[in-house]
């Protein structure tokens, strides 16, 4: 396909689309028994009929901060968090819930729940405040509204380099593997993509943006294909780095799971990348190191092999563009996924329905990945301390959804475009 047609319209759904997000409705979150267990609060995916405050224990019909704790705790938790004012223990001994010293105190409290959230705060401000007492009565602590963490919006994965040696950190192994996996990815496209660069590039179109130490040069028609076969052989150990259970897998199995999902990684990728590096413009990145635009298409289609209608297929192009990409951008940087976010999209993206539809051997596979990426979502919100992160989720999902949902838009332009003599065969049954 052209480069442009890896990267699909994304507008949020109308109701009849919404039935689609239940593929990756979230599973039920657990009750925890102890403190032992809250590495682990979403990897199960069975519920109790009962919930109660793993805080207070008082009944509870409803989560707050991703796990099963009050509104009263939650609100109390947020509210000294933010302020970050120290705290005491009543008793001096900071062991008032082992002990089942009711009502607990304040930082034995704030403890408790820093506990159980996985975020346990070892701050030594938090010491030495004289305390009148904190009834564990839910009614007790007031209502507050704070506002949640917002994202990094200048973190980016390292595209540069790729070290074995890098250590994972204690909070998110699977996120931290699939970073350096996707570091790998990069590495591998762009010492493909520059080995293969047309001779005839002229030094003057090399854009190097400050401070990323990338090279991008304009898009040409005749680099289509192999780069695109370079990311798809890229993909396969990219992922071979992420997942155990796909790197035992046979060469065929790899190629077919690839096959279902390569171009809507590319998508992906190239949306992640565009947004970073020209958030202002509707310029793209469909190749790891070139860049396209509206005002680079005339000199793109000249580029092409083929005998076509100049004039009629620039106008077809450019409405292609119009009605997807262009749109499809916005919504992305509207959104603006975070890394772990983007990784957790990427994981999602190969481990797609269809693979288990079309290979009933792998859908115990495609389940059992589904559910760790989900989980590792969920851990991921709880520790950012987001309320109602449901809602956040439902909105990267349906970002997903409408991009495979565009793919078949996708195939009636490239049905046009074969009638106008844009591309051969070759060109037509590309993956990526």
């Amino acid at each position: 396909l052209p480069f442009f047609l890896s990267l699909s319209l994304c507008t949020f759904p109308s109701l009849p689309h919404s039935r689609s997000l239940f593929l990756f409705h979230l599973s039920p979150l657990p009750q925890l028994k102890s403190t032992t267990h809250t590495r682990e609060m979403y990897a199960s995916t069975q519920k109790s009929s009962s919930l109660h405050c793993l805080i207070c224990a008082a009944p509870i019909n409803h989560a707050h901060l991703g796990i099963d704790a009050c509104r009263a705790c939650a609100v109390f938790y947020k509210r000294h968090a933010t302020l970050r004012k120290p705290l005491v223990c009543r008793r001096g001994t900071n062991d008032c819930y082992e002990k089942n010293v009711k009502p607990f105190c304040r930082k034995c409290r704030f403890i408790r729940f820093s506990a159980v959230l996985g975020n346990t705060l070892n701050d030594p401000e938090f010491t030495d405040l004289p305390s009148n007492g904190d009834s564990m009565d839910p009614g007790s602590s007031e209502s507050s509204e704070i506002d949640l963490p917002e994202y990094d919006t200048n973190s980016f994965i390292d595209h540069r380099s790729f070290s074995l040696s890098s250590p994972f950190t204690s909070e998110s192994p699977f996120f931290d593997r699939m970073r350096r996996a996707y570091s790998l990815l990069c590495v591998i496209r762009r010492c493909g993509e520059v080995g293969t660069c047309p001779n005839g590039t002229a030094i003057d179109e090399v854009q190097e943006l400050a401070g990323d130490g990338i090279e991008f040069m304009p898009a040409v028609f005749s680099m289509k294909i192999p780069n695109a076969r370079l990311m798809f052989a890229a993909l396969i150990p990219f992922f071979d780095a992420c997942f155990d259970d796909f790197r035992v897998l046979s060469a065929e199995s790899k190629h077919f799971i690839i096959n279902r999902s390569c171009k809507l990684l590319t998508t992906l990728d190239g949306l992640y990348r565009a947004v970073h590096h020209f958030p202002d413009d509707d310029t793209l990145l469909p190749y790891y190191t070139s860049y396209f635009n509206s005002d680079m298409l005339e000199n793109y289609v000249d580029s092409s092999p083929m005998k076509v209608n100049r004039e009629e297929v620039i106008k077809a192009i450019q409405q292609s563009l119009d009605r997807t990409v262009h749109i499809n951008k916005a919504d992305y940087k509207r959104m603006l996924p975070s890394d772990d976010e983007f990784l957790a999209l990427m994981g999602l993206s190969l481990w797609n329905n269809e693979i288990s539809s079309l290979n009933e051997e792998h859908m115990e596979m495609v389940t059992r990945n589904r559910s760790e990426i989900m989980s590792e979502l969920h851990k991921m919100y709880a520790r950012q301390g987001m309320n109602d992160y449901a809602a956040r989720l439902g909105e990267i999902l349906c970002l997903l959804v409408n991009i495979e949902k565009t793919s078949a838009m996708v195939e009636e332009d490239l049905q046009l475009w074969r009638l106008m003599n844009m591309f051969n065969d070759d060109m037509s049954n590309l993956r990526c």
